[in-house]
């Protein structure tokens, strides 16, 4: 096959995500032969607070790889290569033995918003977005080491680096504490984007210490190799060769084919992200930037990224879905595909209800991580299914919003838009979006997602691969989504009172917000 060797060779890739993650054992000619997937749960000890165990994410890369391996029944000392994508960004500190100090605050966590505060009056919203392609926000991982500071500066004085959730994994691997490029992004604010590297300058003037920020390398650059101790846990050869690895959305574009320019997708998972593909450094303000995996040095990507998608679903499952798991269990199949059913019973729009998905706060386009979820025109005929597809709706309004600014700025979009993860598992869901967005769509039934994407990094880097082209060479889309017309001109009616509710209730949100002395 066009790019890979000529005798097969075998690669592994690993997702953190935020609600699991998942490792495959894949082959050079992108046969995925052994998987596993862990689950793990969330803690939100208050208001806008989200966080992990950073041992969690050790203990579920060398599970999952381990597992993965097992079941591929390929010999580890024909493993040529592996790398690691994760959920971004997170604040992990670790000391000088490398061990962490604190649960990991992610990217859902909004406790920073007095560092953004300050951030913004004495350095200024264009500065950042002028050097890091990239807004002020609690979301940035630097705000969140200020926070650290700030609050507990006997802990940040004792920490040696800070590390992001597919850093400090992949620091087990390898003993080596360091990020990539594409992480770096997401780190933030004093990341110089054009040039690839942290602006020493301004992390002092903020107030931060240079030495606490990684070191930076390209997503496909060997960085290491796995350690005797972590041989043992995650079942690979000791002297595997590692690759620094990229954010999951990045991966998981990757294992789509996205990795041209105009190139797009959606990923539905715990958060819905969606990302185009672009060579020239033009950003979109209220936008997230990022580096790609996909030719690291010199790419780039525009996200939207909404701080809830699958989580909502999720929270139905785990808050008010008893019944749809119990009928799960009888009927032998996932209490998800319970809850499509009864969606599906329900008209487009939900017979007028609208929700707001701001469960957590949002990121783009509104940065307010006082917003709250909102069930607007909520009446005695609604009933459960309404809710989930309402749900599912919400989604796709909030992706819309952010693509309407991105069309804007001029930036290439091809068609299709490719749907991935867990959230485009649902066929109802991905028609939804398909008639909101009014986007041609493609899915591919059985994709592996972001540990594929992981993969072909790692192939990339080791040189199995010549370049990201093989890519598009794995790809096999199961279903082309074509956007009903008149549905998307009933969804557009109440995308525009959508849109109209946030500014409506903003000042709400931090009176709400104040009250309970979350302010």
């Amino acid at each position: 096959m066009k790019g890979c060797a000529s005798m097969t060779k075998y690669l592994v890739g690993c997702d953190i995500g935020t609600g699991g993650t998942k490792a495959v054992v894949m082959s050079s000619d992108g046969e995925v032969l052994g998987n596993h997937f862990v689950e793990y749960p969330l803690i939100t000890p208050r208001p806008g607070w989200a966080e992990h165990d950073p041992e969690w994410y050790w203990n579920a890369v060398a599970e999952t790889i381990r597992v993965a391996i097992q079941r591929s029944r390929v010999s580890n000392r024909d493993i040529v290569g592996v790398s690691l994508s994760a959920l971004s960004p997170a604040c992990i500190l670790v000391d000088k033995d490398l061990k962490p100090l604190q649960n990991a605050h992610i990217w859902m966590d909004r406790r920073a918003t007095a560092e953004c505060k300050w951030l913004k009056e004495n350095i200024g919203d264009d500065r950042v977005f002028e050097l890091s392609g990239n807004p002020i926000d609690p979301y940035y991982a630097t705000a969140k080491l200020m926070w650290e500071k700030n609050n507990r500066p006997e802990l940040y004085s004792r920490s040696y680096k800070m590390l992001t959730a597919k850093d400090y994994p992949m620091m087990k691997l390898t003993g080596q504490p360091v990020t990539d490029y594409s992480n770096a992004s997401l780190i933030g604010i004093a990341f110089d984007i054009r040039k690839r590297r942290w602006d020493e300058d301004l992390i002092e003037e903020i107030g931060l210490d240079v030495e606490k920020f990684p070191e930076v390398h390209p997503c496909d650059e060997v960085i290491g190799e796995v350690t005797p101790e972590a041989a043992a846990a995650t079942g690979l050869a000791p002297g595997t060769p590692v690759v620094a690895g990229t954010v999951d959305c990045n991966a998981a574009w990757v294992s789509n084919g996205i990795t041209e320019e105009g190139d797009n997708s959606l990923v539905m998972g715990t958060a819905g992200v969606w990302g185009v593909v672009h060579d020239e450094p033009v950003f979109t303000r209220n936008m997230i930037t990022i580096i790609h995996t996909a030719e690291s040095r010199r790419k780039y990507t525009t996200l939207a990224a909404l701080v809830s998608c699958g989580a909502l679903i999720r929270y139905f499952r785990d808050t008010y879905g008893q019944l749809e798991v119990e009928t799960g269990k009888k009927l032998d199949i996932s209490p998800y595909d319970v809850m499509n059913l009864e969606a599906e019973k329900v008209p487009p729009g939900s017979d007028g209800l609208i929700i707001l998905p701001y469960f957590m706060g949002e990121r783009t386009p509104i940065w307010d991580p006082l917003a709250r979820g909102v069930v607007f025109g909520l009446s005695l005929a609604h009933g459960r299914g309404h809710l989930i597809r309402a749900m599912m709706e919400a989604v796709g309004y909030g992706i819309r919003h952010n693509m309407e600014l991105v069309r804007e700025r001029n930036i290439k979009i091809n068609s299709p838009t490719f749907l991935g993860e867990g959230g485009a598992q649902s066929r109802l869901w991905r028609h939804i979006i398909c008639d909101i967005l009014n986007v041609k769509g493609a899915y591919m039934a059985g994709g592996a997602g972001a540990p594929v994407g992981n993969a072909i990094c790692a192939g990339v880097g080791v040189g199995v691969f010549k370049d990201y082209s093989v890519a598009k060479e794995f790809v096999k889309v199961t279903e082309v989504i074509e956007p009903d017309p008149e549905k998307h001109e009933y969804y557009t009616r109440l995308y525009r009172i959508y849109r109209d509710l946030y500014p409506a209730l903003r000042r709400h949100f931090e009176d709400l917000a104040s009250a309970t002395g979350y302010l």
